[in-house]
C-alpha cells in the first residue's frame, strides 16, 4: 500500500504541479509556504480524496498533514467551487487525472484492467455484442 501511495503522490503532484508551474518537492514541503503553493496543495489534497477515493488519513500521510489539515483543505477547495472559472478549472483537473488513473467520472471505479473481465468483453463472432457473465 505504501508503494501505491508513493505513486499516487507522484501524479497527483505531478498534474497539479504542470498547471500550476510548481514542483512536486514544492507541494510536498513541510513548510506552508506562499499562498499559491498553499491552495496548490490543498487542490493535489482535495484530487486525492475525490478522484482517488483515499481516506484523509492516507491523503495526510501523501503530503505530511493530520488528517483535520486534509478536511480543511477538501472543505476551502469545495467552497471555492462556486466560482465557475475555478470550477470549470478544477473539473479539467479532475478529468485528466481520471484518465490517467482510469477511473470512471462517475463512479469512481478502475476502468483500466476491468477490459479483461469476461462480463465486458466483445463477444466473439458476434459484432458488437458483449459476452455476459
Amino acid at each position: 500500500m505504501a508503494s501505491e501511495l508513493t505513486n499516487t503522490a507522484r501524479l497527483i503532484t505531478g498534474i497539479v504541479g504542470s498547471v500550476t508551474g510548481l514542483t512536486s518537492d514544492e507541494l510536498l514541503m513541510e513548510t506552508r509556504g506562499v499562498t499559491s503553493v498553499a491552495r496548490a496543495r490543498q487542490v493535489a489534497m482535495y484530487l486525492a480524496h475525490t478522484c482517488c477515493s483515499l481516506s484523509l488519513a492516507q491523503v495526510g500521510e501523501i503530503f505530511g498533514r493530520d488528517k483535520s489539515t486534509v478536511a480543511h483543505a477538501v472543505h476551502q477547495i469545495e467552497d471555492l467551487r462556486d466560482e465557475l472559472e475555478f470550477d470549470d478549472w478544477l473539473s479539467d483537473l479532475e478529468g485528466a487525472l481520471r484518465a490517467v488513473t482510469g477511473l470512471s467520472p462517475l463512479t469512481g471505479r478502475v476502468l483500466r484492467g476491468m477490459w479483461q473481465s469476461s462480463a465486458i468483453q466483445p463477444a466473439r463472432g458476434q459484432g458488437s455484442g458483449y459476452v455476459r457473465a
